[in-house]
């Protein structure tokens, strides 16, 4: 039992997910602390504006955070001579993406400010966030790629200390909403500032010696990984902007009291995958074994998220009181409710990460139709917020079974 124990510990997947998670739930801390400190300082209908922001920054980057896994795929498979290529492919695809994308925003800011019933300088500032979040996706992807784990926190750790730093300076300068949002600007360039002249300095943006001439390939796997990144996100992305339509605002900041915390879940274990895919990718490549990483993996996932469901079922109003103040305590009821819904789209996506990781690319028809049922169900059926957080649930629930029965096909095919 020794040897077994002292050979899980030294496992590449224990010890890079022990400086990922240990690394990652420190920068969560900050990002927690900035919702926790923002969310009291604005109350629950500016906060809820806020959260409507994010949530949409975070669909509009979930259309390119495709790229992630696509470059962490290729970088942790590629030969040496391949890298510069491989790096200077990706960034000329990011900043045609970032600029692109960035102008239509500008463009359609009153549209999207008139659906979602959001500030159009709000709007605005998400335009130059996308930019500056598709290079830092970028740059970190290349990073994981390589398994430079300690880089890759170290710069999510400066990420979130200085969007909270920031954030909170510029909104007791009186700000407000816009503050918080400018704070996450700052902080993503500062980010790329440091990657780009410290980390990535060895790397040259330029026309390698060796051309790279994978680019169909890239492409062809791409597709796929951009309609999963899609759908995983707009899960747990899209109920709050439709809760902050179809509600009113005061509920629709407990709502995203519940989102934020739920999410914990998530990004607690987010490390796990992160560190899960390039290493299955590399066996994967290599044709070895990787059966002992999905199942560490697995079970480092469930053991966390389970103890974390543990205690929002316990402890609720103090999570929520601790967190949030007496003001969200409204959301108590529901808390352990939205951490099920997490927990199992956290087991959902360590699946889907696995099979992306081979180039089973054929999930993406399960993402895509869980996030379909997600949305029509809450557009039609949101009495509460209980029911609107049971429909995510049972869109996840069927996600998942259709993953473990395609799972058992996939492993008896094998």
């Amino acid at each position: 039992m020794r040897q077994k124990v002292k050979g899980i510990m030294a496992h590449p997947l224990f010890s890079g997910s022990a400086i990922m998670v240990f690394g990652s739930n420190f920068a969560n801390f900050f990002a927690y602390l900035y919702h926790v400190v923002i969310g009291r300082l604005l109350g629950p209908s500016l906060y809820g504006e806020l959260a409507a922001t994010l949530s949409l920054i975070g669909m509009i980057s979930a259309s390119f955070s495709f790229f992630s896994l696509v470059i962490v795929k290729f970088v942790s498979s590629a030969e040496e001579d391949e890298i510069n290529g491989l790096l200077s492919w990706f960034m000329k695809m990011a900043l045609i993406a970032g600029i692109g994308v960035g102008g239509i925003i500008v463009v359609a800011t009153p549209f999207i400010s008139s659906f979602f019933n959001i500030k159009n300088s709000l709007v605005v500032l998400t335009g130059p966030i996308f930019f500056f979040s598709i290079i830092t996706l970028i740059y970190r992807s290349f990073l994981q790629g390589l398994l430079k784990f300690v880089p890759v926190t170290v710069l999510t750790i400066i990420e979130m200390v200085g969007r909270f730093v920031f954030g909170l300076l510029f909104i007791l300068l009186g700000l407000s909403v816009f503050g918080a949002l400018f704070g996450i600007l700052v902080s993503i360039v500062l980010a790329v500032w440091i990657t780009k002249y410290y980390y990535l300095n060895d790397y040259k943006i330029k026309a390698s010696s060796v051309k790279f001439n994978k680019a169909g390939k890239v492409v062809s796997y791409a597709i796929p990984i951009f309609l999963t990144s899609v759908a995983s996100n707009s899960i747990y992305s899209t109920d709050v902007l439709l809760v902050k339509r179809f509600f009113d605002p005061s509920s629709a900041g407990i709502y995203a009291s519940l989102s934020t915390l739920g999410k914990i879940i998530f990004f607690g274990t987010s490390p796990v995958m992160a560190v899960m895919f390039p290493m299955i990718s590399k066996k994967h490549s290599r044709g070895e074994s990787y059966n002992k990483i999905l199942i560490l993996s697995l079970l480092m996932t469930i053991g966390i998220s389970l103890m974390i469901l543990t205690i929002y079922a316990i402890f609720p109003e103090l999570m929520i009181n601790m967190l949030f103040g007496g003001k969200y305590l409204s959301a108590a009821p529901y808390l352990v409710w939205f951490g099920l819904f997490i927990t199992i789209f956290t087991i959902d996506s360590l699946f889907v990460n696995f099979y992306l990781s081979r180039e089973k690319t054929k999930v993406v028809y399960f993402v895509v139709a869980t996030m379909i049922m997600q949305a029509v169900g809450i557009w039609f059926y949101h009495s509460s917020i209980l029911e609107v957080i049971r429909i995510s649930i049972a869109s996840v629930l069927f996600l998942l079974i259709s993953l473990v029965l395609y799972f058992a096909y996939d492993t008896k095919k094998r």
